[in-house]
């Protein structure tokens, strides 16, 4: 999507562009000039309406006042006689009022909460009005636009304070009849008497705000578009022409190896310092390129010489690599063959001495204990030896890629007894106790019988010979959570192995370190052949200890039998399906 939108814009021409953002821009400052010219408009035309109504309250709160102020003689006659005429200041100003509304659009009305006159009564605005005046003394006036049937209008409600000439209808004693024949309300002076109610249509307002929004919004456009036009004109000839002529400029430079190409200079008006710089450095870039191109063919045939010459040493090198690659194979191999061979060897004379051992042992005397201790010590040690000469001649096998599977229905409690069998009696004579535990719900497995009881039988015969005197090894065989592998924990209470070292014990030939090598012995094999025959069994194996803390090693053999299928297909089908029982 960006190089589509990248490749769109490459297309789109610097004139296009101005155009374009131009556009958006004067459309942009239209619609905010529009919303802003309606926004103001508006508020004048509300204004002006706020203004006409009060200047009609005003004048006809000067006819009520008027007559206020006159109704003594209005109701007396020349010789200061009483003579009630009938006319008061309500009734002059509500026939003023219904004169002024029969003649003109306008309509003016007095009204009040509880009116002596029912055509009084206040309409829904009117009510909403002198509810606010009667909650907020300090209020004056109300309005809002409303509809008056299909015409849209503007209501205008302004309030009426009682003053001293109203108290003479309206004051105290409430309920006392006065010169009008109704009940007085006993107000006092200040409290809300009514309100004066305008309606004025909106129709020719409206239409005068729409004009002038009309009239502004061309007027602004005209200046856009004049605005936009010159400034068009002006990166036109500041920037658009500068930049195709350098633009041509460049693609003659572009098809050229040995003329220099200068551009025009721009001159007048339409020179600024940033095109003459520009073209200034420019033509001193087409000076230097002049140079360049003259001595280019030379670089680019010494550069061709150079690589062809490189290339002549990688692939020297290249076949000295594999020449050497290939007798290290060869070595390899031999060193593997080799190996093979000795340890092929060396076992049956081993075998040979561990059974002349027990043969002797059978025929000394009870009493010969030395004897006996001698040639325990000579089985003993020969069992290791072989132990040792198994371990390389397995390692061997694996290097070479001819191990095999023998698959059978495995029970762990019959390896943990072997191993247990053969490990017991050397961890009994160094003084390290030793133990075995297989859990209830620990189940069959498949797998090669003979590499798990050489896993586990690696990993005891560490534990003891790294336990000192009055420690202990202990083996756990359980059912993993989940229930997908059986674990085999063996934990003892040696030395431990440094936490930088836990990677490193699994390589071939490798131990702690010499004072331990040279303390406790061994090949360095025992560890890398549990993990490699591990690997080859489809488990794992974890490790976890601390120096002077003893050690934890747990292997993983997995319980479903599709490891071997794999295993089987990775090793190219090399194993045996053979399901004797041990």
């Amino acid at each position: 999507m960006r190089d589509w939108g990248r490749s769109l814009g490459a297309g789109v021409g610097l004139k296009t562009k101005i155009l374009g953002l131009l556009l958006a821009s004067s459309l942009l400052l239209l619609g905010a000039f529009g919303v802003w010219t309606y926004a103001m408009q508006r508020h004048a035309t509300e204004t002006e309406l706020v203004e006409t109504s009060r200047v009609m309250v005003d004048e006809m709160d000067a006819v009520w006042d008027f007559i206020s102020r006159n109704q003594s003689r209005i109701d007396h006659t020349s010789d200061g006689t009483y003579e009630y005429k009938g006319l008061h200041c309500a009734i002059v100003g509500k026939s003023v009022a219904a004169l002024f509304s029969r003649d003109s659009e306008y309509s003016m009305r007095f009204t009040m909460i509880d009116p002596r006159n029912i055509a009084n009564a206040p309409d829904a605005t009117e009510t909403a009005a002198l509810e606010m005046f009667a909650a907020d003394p300090e209020l004056d006036e109300y309005y809002e636009f409303g509809m008056r049937g299909d015409e849209r209008v503007f209501r205008y409600v302004s309030a009426m304070k009682v003053t001293e000439q109203c108290t003479e209808c309206h004051g105290g004693p409430a309920g006392e009849i006065d010169v009008t024949g109704y009940p007085k309300e006993g107000w006092e002076i200040g409290d809300l008497a009514g309100a004066t109610s305008v309606t004025i249509p909106t129709a020719l307002y409206d239409s005068n705000m729409w004009g002038a929004i009309r009239s502004n919004i061309l007027f602004f456009l005209v200046i856009v578009a004049c605005m936009s036009a010159g400034i068009y004109v002006a990166l036109d000839r500041l920037v658009v022409r500068p930049v195709a002529a350098l633009s041509s400029g460049l693609t003659r430079v572009g098809g050229t190896q040995a003329h220099r190409v200068s551009l025009f200079d721009a001159h007048g008006a339409y020179a600024t310092s940033e095109t003459v710089e520009l073209f200034a450095r420019f033509n001193e870039m087409s000076e230097r390129l002049e140079v360049l191109y003259g001595d280019l063919e030379s670089q680019v045939e010494e550069r061709t010489e150079q690589l062809r010459r490189a290339n002549e040493e990688l692939e020297a090198q290249r076949a000295h690599v594999e020449r050497v690659n290939e007798r290290l194979k060869n070595e390899n191999k031999y060193k593997s063959d080799f190996l093979a061979i000795v340890s092929h060897e060396l076992r049956t004379p081993l075998t040979s001495v561990i059974v002349f051992a027990e043969l002797m042992e059978e025929t000394v005397g009870t009493n010969d204990e030395l004897a006996r201790e001698q040639l325990e010590e000579i089985r003993k040690n020969g069992r290791i030896l072989l132990e040792m000469v198994d371990n390389v001649l397995e390692t061997a096998r694996i290097q070479a890629g001819s191990e095999r599977f023998n698959l059978e229905v495995v029970d762990i409690a019959d390896v943990l007894g072997q191993v247990e069998s053969s490990t017991a009696a050397v961890a009994v004579q160094k003084g390290v106790r030793f133990s075995t535990r297989v859990d209830a719900d620990v189940p069959l497995i498949t797998s090669d019988w003979e590499k798990m009881r050489r896993i586990v039988s690696n990993l005891t015969s560490n534990a003891v010979k790294f336990t000192d005197a009055g420690g202990s090894v202990d083996v756990h065989a359980s059912l993993a959570p989940g229930g997908a592998e059986v674990s085999v924990a063996v934990r003892d209470t040696g030395i431990g192995i440094p936490e930088d070292k836990h990677r490193l014990i699994f390589e071939r030939f490798t131990q702690e370190n010499m004072s331990t090598v040279r303390r406790y012995g061994g090949s360095g094999l025992g560890l890398s052949l549990v993990r490699d025959l591990t690997g080859m069994l489809g488990g794992r194996v974890e490790l976890n200890s601390e120096p002077g803390k003893g050690s934890l090693f747990t292997v993983y053999f997995p319980v479903n039998e599709s490891w071997h299928e794999r295993a089987g297909q990775d090793e190219g089908g090399r194993h045996d399906q053979n399901h004797a029982d041990r």
